[in-house]
């Protein structure tokens, strides 16, 4: 009577502790909690922030490539401001030239004014007398330039233009021989100042009876 009481009293122990030892072998030889793995989903961007992708394997990265294009379309986009900067300071440089120029060739023809009258003088080349090449190179050396002494090569010194000549060209003439002969200095328009062999330094017109069927044409040596 006592044994099956005692049997039974075992068997009710036993089927009660055998729960405990299952929940035990969940935890970890310290005691500690058994980690519980679950599938990681990618969390939600925060609100405002741009989402980054990556192609995947055998996706097209000719596709992918494209934000390569645009960010080198930007960059251009970029560098257009400077190119419009050193456009604008190459234009401001080539008027600053051009204004120099001016201010030279005027310069230059108020200097040949200064001479009206001087008498002529086969060979001269200073105040007390010159002749039509000697007048001109004395009026650019005044400013600095030099010229060669005779009409033809002062011919070939210059920069042939078309058109008009400018205030400081120097034009040229046959006179008493084929070829260049007489050499004077544009006043703009059909003005010039030259050393005439009659008159000495005077002013004349290139479109006169005399001077007109003579000309040759101009020549710029002050840009």
């Amino acid at each position: 009577m006592h044994r099956s009481i005692l049997t039974g009293l075992f068997v009710c122990i036993l089927s009660a502790a055998l729960p405990a030892v299952a929940s035990a072998d969940t935890t970890s030889e310290q005691g500690a909690p058994a980690v519980v793995t679950t599938p990681v989903t990618s969390a939600a961007p925060a609100p405002g922030a741009s989402e980054v992708a990556a192609p995947t394997e055998g996706a097209d990265l000719v596709m992918w490539n494209a934000s390569s294009a645009k960010a080198d379309e930007s960059t251009t986009e970029t560098v257009a401001p400077a190119k419009l900067t050193r456009f604008a300071h190459l234009r401001k440089f080539a008027g600053g030239i051009a204004a120099r120029g001016a201010a030279m060739a005027s310069s230059l023809t108020r200097n040949a004014m200064k001479f009206l009258g001087v008498r002529y003088a086969f060979g001269g080349s200073s105040a007390y007398g010159f002749d039509c090449s000697g007048y001109t190179q004395h009026v650019f050396a005044m400013m600095g330039i030099h010229l060669p002494r005779m009409a033809d090569e002062q011919y070939y010194a210059g920069k042939r233009i078309t058109g008009a000549p400018q205030p400081g060209d120097l034009v040229f003439f046959h006179t008493y021989a084929p070829g260049v002969s007489h050499v004077g200095i544009s006043l703009g328009g059909d003005k010039f100042v030259h050393a005439s062999s009659s008159h000495g330094v005077m002013v004349s017109t290139l479109h006169d009876s005399y001077w007109g069927p003579r000309y040759l044409g101009a020549k710029r040596v002050v840009e």
